[in-house]
Parts: C-alpha cells; sequence; structure tokens
C-alpha cells in the first residue's frame, strides 16, 4: 500500500493526469479532424490512441525526472525523486518495464489490425529509448542545449501521426499529418523554450538563457516560432494559428528587456501550444462563423 501510495503522490505531484490527457484529447481531436472524422464518434480507437499517447507521456516525464535527478538535487530538492519519495534503481525498473509495455502495446496492436499504428509506436519506443541513452553522446548534446531539445522534440511528429493510424491505416502517410506534425513540432518547441526563462534559475540547469543569453534565446524562439507558422500555413489554418504564435513572439521580445515577466511567456507559450494541439477542429469551427 505504500508503495502504491508512494507513486500516486509522484503522478499528482508530477504527472498530473488532467493535463496530460487534455494534451492527448487535443492531439486525437487534430488527427481525426484532419481527415473529417470525429474522435468521438469513434470511442474504441480514441480510447486506444489515448491510452498510447498517455503510456508515452508518463514515460517520457519518468526518464526526465531521472536524468535530471542530480541536478535537482540542487535546484529543485522538493521534488519527488530528490527527496527520496521514489530511489533512482526503482525508477529505473519502473521505466524499463514502461518500455517493455510499450512494446507490447505495439503487438496488441499489431494483432488488432492497426498495423499501421503499430509499426509508428515501435518506432517511437525505440527513439524514447535512444533519448533515454542520450543517443549514447549525452555529454557531447549536454554542451548544445538547443540541438539537445530539438532531438528530443522531433519525436512529437510520429507521436502526432499515431492517432491519425489508428483512426485510419494509410491516412498518416498522407502530406497533411506531416504538416500537423510539423505545426504541433514548432508549437511545442516553443513552450519548451518560454517555460525555462527565469532569469533567477539555479546556474546547474543551465537554462537557454544561461548558455546563449536573452538575445540568442529570443533568436532560437524565433526559428521555433517560424516552424509552427510554416506548418499552419502548409495546412491552411494560419489564421487561428498565427495569432498566439505572434503574440508568444512578442511577450518573448519584451522578456529581453524585462526578463522578470517571463511567467507571461511561459503562460502565453502554453495557450499556443494547445491552440496548436487542437488546431483542425479550431480551424473548422472557425471558419463557419466567418
Amino acid at each position: 500500500m505504500a508503495h502504491r501510495n508512494r507513486w500516486l503522490t509522484y503522478i499528482l505531484e508530477r504527472f498530473p493526469l488532467s493535463t496530460y490527457l487534455l494534451l492527448s484529447v487535443c492531439m486525437c481531436w487534430s488527427g481525426a479532424a484532419l481527415y473529417q472524422m470525429s474522435p468521438f464518434s469513434i470511442p474504441i480507437q480514441t480510447g486506444i490512441a489515448l491510452f498510447g499517447l498517455v503510456l508515452f507521456f508518463f514515460e517520457l516525464r519518468l526518464m526526465d525526472e531521472l536524468k535530471d535527478l542530480e541536478k535537482d538535487r540542487l535546484a529543485h530538492p522538493s521534488r519527488p525523486l530528490p527527496r527520496g519519495l521514489i530511489h533512482a534503481p526503482e525508477a529505473r525498473r519502473v521505466i524499463s518495464g514502461l518500455l517493455l509495455a510499450m512494446l507490447i502495446f505495439s503487438l496488441v496492436l499489431w494483432a488488432a489490425r492497426y498495423r499501421d499504428g503499430a509499426l509508428l509506436y515501435t518506432g517511437v519506443t525505440g527513439y524514447l529509448a535512444l533519448m533515454y541513452k542520450e543517443f549514447f553522446v549525452g555529454a557531447k548534446l549536454s554542451r548544445l542545449p538547443f540541438l539537445y531539445g530539438f532531438t528530443h522534440q522531433i519525436i512529437l511528429v510520429p507521436l502526432v501521426a499515431f492517432p491519425i493510424a489508428i483512426y485510419h491505416n494509410h491516412a498518416w502517410l498522407m502530406t497533411p499529418s506531416w504538416e500537423l506534425g510539423l505545426t504541433v513540432l514548432g508549437a511545442f518547441f516553443t513552450y519548451e523554450l518560454c517555460r525555462k526563462l527565469d532569469p533567477s534559475a539555479h546556474p546547474v540547469l543551465r537554462t537557454y538563457p544561461q548558455v546563449y543569453g536573452r538575445g540568442g534565446t529570443l533568436f532560437r524562439i524565433t526559428l521555433t516560432s517560424a516552424i509552427a507558422l510554416l506548418g499552419s500555413s502548409l495546412l491552411h489554418i494560419e489564421l487561428v494559428c498565427a495569432p498566439p504564435v505572434i503574440l508568444t513572439w512578442i511577450a518573448a521580445v519584451i522578456w529581453v528587456q524585462r526578463p522578470r515577466c517571463h511567467k507571461w511567456v511561459e503562460a502565453l507559450a502554453t495557450l499556443s501550444l494547445l491552440v496548436h494541439l487542437a488546431c483542425v477542429p479550431i480551424f473548422r469551427l472557425v471558419s463557419k462563423w466567418i
């Protein structure tokens, strides 16, 4: 019982289920709407896709917690792993077990004839395992935070395609699926940059401003914002996606001069991310009004 309570505490503190369900539902909703489907009219496929996405996000969260353990002992000692609620060997065992669970899930998908979804999920699982090992070049990657971030964000492109493959076996091979992936990649990467702008962050964290300076960080936010705008432009839904991207970028420009407003940048980047995750159904709804 105590073991379960510890993990429940970890989930409540570090993996708020409602947040990750919202992200996953938005991804499913856009994936279905991209091909004129509603995820709510095909609940079995939606349930399968949601399970796969939440399993992925939980594994990713735990991997990041373990990889950041030494830094968090100094910068965030109250988090579950640094304070000893969950011990590192236990976390490693759970990570290995979850990777196995993801592979078993892929086999179940294959047996249930969701074969394209199974192939994508197997690929995502393999890439996630490589991320956990930092592609066996962790020391070099750690010196290049932006490249490190890109190698860890690119997994979002096939992840976005996964629910699409569950809804329709071959739809994920079509161009709009990858354009949606590009859109989500840009928004997620922008959020990742914007949530680490705190000027009072502990030096051990080596945040983007600490490594690249405020001007260099703004330049990288501009690049990731451009990726999001490119993807939405290719999908012809920039009417929905461009405003939150531009607002986030303007807030980042202000942050260069007023670093203490970093929370506003993070908040706008969070809003932008949610809009991009649900961009297709939002666009279809807005199109009916104009």
